[in-house]
């Protein structure tokens, strides 16, 4: 019987040198959508206000909202490149996870009317969930995966990744509550 591979074919692609961080792939500029300015807006108050109940003694009061966001919220980007290579999260990214995911329960209530929970962990790996819910609907699950897409080094990226999972959630309860009118939500179930 003849072996079922060849030996001498060398492995097609690049090898990366051992020890060496995997540079993550990045959008262009030219292909992002427009994001609607009133979600944003929201999306914006709604973290500097979580913010702002961290900020016991007052001392980023006087902050404008972008100034306090990239003070008190987003990672630097050494400290992005010391998790890509060690794997280990950092104390920033355990504060991102849970306040990015309240701030985009927070804005879901305000556009939804109904009250929205938000449930995020992350390891010291960098492995968790989020999970945005509503009564015994979820809304908006994620999955986090040595830490990806955390930690936000631009406050242009953690922006467009809130308002695209409070645009997911609206949409799904949207769709779940035109599914129930008729029959109420036990018609969904088996």
């Amino acid at each position: 019987m003849e072996p079922m591979a060849k030996e001498d074919i060398a492995p097609v692609g690049r090898i990366v040198p051992e020890g060496a961080a995997i540079k993550r792939r990045t959008r262009t500029a030219g292909n992002e959508p427009e994001l609607d300015k009133e979600m944003v807006e929201a999306f914006t108050r709604r973290l500097c206000n979580l913010l702002d109940t961290e900020d016991f003694f007052g001392r980023y009061a006087t902050l404008s909202s972008q100034e306090k966001i990239a003070t008190l919220f987003l990672a630097s980007p050494e400290d992005k490149n010391q998790s890509d290579f060690n794997c280990a999260v950092s104390p920033k990214v355990r504060l991102q996870v849970p306040l990015l995911f309240q701030a985009v329960a927070g804005v879901m209530e305000e556009k939804s009317g109904a009250i929205i929970q938000s449930a995020a962990e992350i390891n010291g790996e960098g492995f968790g969930r989020a999970l945005l819910y509503t009564g015994r609907i979820i809304l908006v699950l994620k999955s986090l995966r040595a830490g990806f897409p955390f930690p936000f080094t631009s406050e242009d990226k953690a922006i467009r990744y809130g308002v695209a999972c409070v645009e997911e959630g609206l949409a799904f309860l949207d769709k779940y509550n035109a599914m129930t009118a008729l029959h109420g939500s036990f018609s969904l179930e088996g």
